[in-house]
């Protein structure tokens, strides 16, 4: 029996259900209409509307496709490259050619080409459906980082200052208590940190569940984070707060200020 060919286009639609979701309610909730949106991204409205509805055949290629949903989700405040990086297209499996008449080695037939192509696909769209179900908007508007594969693609390059401070215990370190800035960090669920103190990066990678730290400075010190749920700061020996909601990427300066403190 003649198999059909499975249709790519039904494949993109399904990956950007739950992509077009999260930026539709994350739009939603500050109000902004796709005009508005357009006007600062410069992606026509057309294009807005047909990524929140997973319409396919409004949109460019996926690589073009790609770099409109990083840009609509940095805009709203999203990590725009982990969700863009759910839109992807299976690879194309293709045969060998032999330039000998006589085959030396096995061949793959074509059916076992085409097994291979639909056991890719399935497996891509699977893991596309479970990580984008883990991050329910109700919850997460960003799926979190699950295997190394993720971890390496979410993490940004190391610097010189990120790679002597991994390699430093999991305890907390050694705190000068005379310090005016003391940011103690406790993370309850993985996420990507970037530590600027007195304006110099001194940390920046993942942490993991579990891990603590502590920081300081003699004038200010920000915390970047691009899951905020999952970090949990105390300033200056107070009370331990999250420093915003699971998923989003949230930068907070110590000691706060009226316009950079996000901290209930």
């Amino acid at each position: 029996m003649k198999r059909q060919p499975l249709n790519l286009i039904d494949l993109h639609r399904e990956q950007l259900v739950d992509i077009g979701r999260i930026l539709r309610e994350k739009r939603e909730s500050r109000n902004l209409t796709h005009d508005a949106i357009a006007e600062k991204t410069l992606i026509r409205s057309s294009l807005l509307k047909a990524i929140e509805a997973a319409d396919v055949q409004q949109l460019p290629e996926p690589v073009y496709t790609r770099g409109l949903i990083r840009q609509y989700a940095n805009l709203l405040d999203l990590d725009g490259d982990t969700l863009s990086s759910q839109y992807f297209t299976p690879p194309q499996v293709k045969p060998k050619r032999s330039f000998w008449r006589v085959a030396i080695t096995p061949q793959l037939r074509p059916v076992h080409l085409y097994m291979i192509y639909i056991l890719v696909i399935g497996a891509a769209v699977s893991g596309l459906s479970y990580t984008l179900k883990q991050a329910g908007y109700g919850t997460s508007t960003l799926p979190p980082l699950t295997g190394e594969d993720l971890e390496a693609a979410m993490e940004p390059p190391a610097s010189p200052q990120a790679t002597q401070e991994t390699s430093v215990s999991d305890n907390s370190l050694a705190v000068a208590t005379d310090s005016p800035v003391r940011v103690a960090v406790e993370i309850q669920d993985q996420s990507w940190l970037r530590i600027t103190v007195d304006g110099e990066v001194s940390f920046e990678g993942v942490l993991r569940q579990g891990d603590s730290r502590t920081w300081t400075a003699d004038e200010r010190l920000v915390i970047r984070a691009g899951n905020a749920g999952g970090v949990m700061v105390s300033f200056n020996e107070g009370t331990s707060q999250s420093l915003g909601k699971p998923g989003v990427v949230t930068e907070v300066a110590f000691p706060p200020t009226e316009a950079t403190a996000l901290l209930p």
